[in-house]
Order: C-alpha cells, then sequence, then structure tokens
C-alpha cells in the first residue's frame, strides 16, 4: 500500500463517522423512538399485577430461583434492573409513569443532554426486568435510543429543521444507528435464509398464522389463502430486504432504499402485529446516510 493511500485510510474513517450532521434531523429520529418508547411503557401498563407481583411469574423469587436451577446465576448478573429489588406493582407502575415522562421531555427537547440518557437507562432497565417477556423491540429500540441521546437535544420543530445546525456528534450518532440497523436488518436476512419456511412459500402465512392477539388475522381473508398470494408476499420479503439494504447504503438510490426498508418493516408489523419492531427499525433506517461521507471532515460544529 502506497504512504498516500495510508494517509487516506484514517481520513476515509474520519469522514465517515465525524462529519457533522443536522441536528434537527437526528432530533426528529429521536423524538420518534421517544414515541414509540412512550407506547412501549403504556403497553406494559395492563401486564404488570400478572407478571411481577408477589407470586407471579416472573416474581424476583422465582426468577432467582429459575437461574439456580437452571445454572444461569454466572451470566445473569450481567443482567441488571432496579426493578429486581421490589415486587410492589405501585413500583413498577411508578417506573412506567416516569418513563412516559421521559419520553414526551425527550420529545419536546427539554432537560438537555441527561433526557435522553436517562430514557434509555429506563427502557434497558425494563427490558432487563422483564428478561424471558423481552424481544427484538427491546433490543432495537435500546440501541436507537443509545445512538440518538448521542447528539445534541432538541424538539421536533420545522424552525429547527429549516435552520440546518450541524454538529459532529450529530454525525457520528447517525453513523452509529445506519450500522445497528443495517446489522439487525443483516441479521435478519441470514436468518431468514437459514429458514426452510421462507423457501418453500410459506414464511408469510408463518408470520399471520398464530391468530391470537394479532390485531389483523390475514388468515379469514379468503385471498392470503390463496398460495400463491401468500408465497409471493414471501418471496417478495426475502428479496426486498437485502435489495432495500444496499440501495440505502448508495447515494444516488439512498431515498429509493430507505422507502424500501419502511415498507419492507411495515409489511412485518402489519402481518405479525410486530408493530412496536416495525416501527422502531423503520424509525433507525432514516439514519442511513452514505453522502454524509463525502463532505469535508470536521469535528467542530457548524
Amino acid at each position: 500500500m502506497s504512504e498516500s493511500s495510508q494517509q487516506e485510510v484514517p481520513g476515509r474513517w474520519d469522514r465517515f463517522w465525524f462529519t457533522p450532521d443536522s441536528i434537527g434531523r437526528m432530533a426528529f429520529v429521536r423524538g420518534l423512538l421517544s414515541i414509540i418508547a412512550a407506547f412501549y411503557f403504556v403497553s406494559c401498563w395492563g401486564d404488570v399485577g400478572f407478571w411481577y407481583a408477589d407470586q407471579g411469574p416472573l416474581s424476583s423469587e422465582r426468577v432467582a430461583s429459575f437461574l439456580q436451577t437452571s445454572g444461569l446465576t454466572a451470566p445473569a448478573r450481567w443482567i441488571v434492573s432496579p426493578l429486581f429489588l421490589s415486587s410492589s406493582v405501585l413500583v413498577y407502575r411508578a417506573y412506567l409513569i416516569a418513563g412516559i415522562c421521559l419520553s414526551v421531555l425527550s420529545l419536546t427537547g427539554r432537560g438537555g443532554r441527561a433526557i435522553p440518557w436517562l430514557l434509555w437507562i429506563f427502557v434497558v432497565g425494563w427490558a432487563n426486568r422483564a428478561m424471558l417477556l423481552s424481544s427484538l423491540t427491546e433490543s432495537a429500540l435500546s440501541l436507537g435510543l443509545f445512538a440518538t441521546a448521542i447528539a445534541p437535544p432538541g424538539p421536533i420543530t420545522a424552525k429547527s429543521l429549516a435552520a440546518d445546525r450541524k454538529h459532529w456528534t450529530a454525525g457520528f450518532a447517525s453513523r452509529v444507528m445506519g450500522a445497528q440497523v443495517t446489522l439487525l436488518a443483516g441479521a435478519t436476512c441470514v436468518t431468514m435464509l437459514a429458514g426452510r419456511v421462507w423457501f418453500n412459500g410459506m414464511g408469510a402465512y408463518a408470520l399471520a398464522a398464530p391468530t391470537q392477539n394479532r390485531t389483523i388475522d390475514w388468515t379469514r381473508f379468503a385471498a392470503f389463502r390463496n398460495p400463491l398470494v401468500y408465497e409471493s408476499i414471501t418471496h417478495l420479503l426475502i428479496f426486498m430486504l437485502p435489495l432495500g439494504l444496499m440501495l440505502a447504503w448508495l447515494p444516488k438510490t439512498n431515498r429509493t432504499g430507505q422507502i424500501i426498508l419502511v415498507l419492507w418493516f411495515a409489511a412485518i408489523g402489519a402481518l405479525g402485529s410486530h408493530w412496536l419492531y416495525a416501527a422502531t427499525m423503520a424509525t433507525m433506517v432514516l439514519s442511513i446516510r452514505p453522502h454524509a461521507a463525502a463532505l469535508p471532515s470536521s469535528r467542530s460544529a457548524q
């Protein structure tokens, strides 16, 4: 490798991660994730008394007994949450109320940098306590909130978007989130390719088939039960996810790729009623900005 090429590598690396980006744009993404976090806390409200109260399936005592019996005590030491200290339903609901309030404050840009970080901590704390109930929604939401907390705080307003103020931390937050959503979506691609159900054309039907707690029961529609329909949807889902990722990371097709990915996650949310997961991932997709790397390298605020 020539000396000039060796010097260019760190230059490209710096431009990729530290090029200033729009503060208003990242505030928009953070605001959307804050709304999703509020809905997440609200969705947990009704089940608190059943799962976490004394003698509940996930009470602190039963979780501790399960971990000891399963030999998982050592790995579980990394699963930290203040909620393990209490079995009071009132404490859990107060935690949820605090999480909703933090979501609103993060949405409005009040409280400075501390509020987005506190919101992230509250989401992680609840996800760790839920533990066996946690899904990809919690993982994606916690990763997204972590990334947006890096950027300067601010509300979602037309004025902030029009001002187009830039800062290197906003660019870094955008890059971190773009990497996160790409890795998550890439892992989803690999998982789909490893599953026989996605090759035999039954993937879409398998997503919709468990009708319990589904917002829309697609299987009751005769058109959806037609093999040509659900097999076509299945193979379209396999094809469109990697295509959307590829296009989103190309400068000239970035917006097209983002639209494809948003529609893909919307389809997954509609078929399986995974609404919070779909909304979180679709929001994170908006952070993919390949053309930022072409701008001059600078870590100072503009």
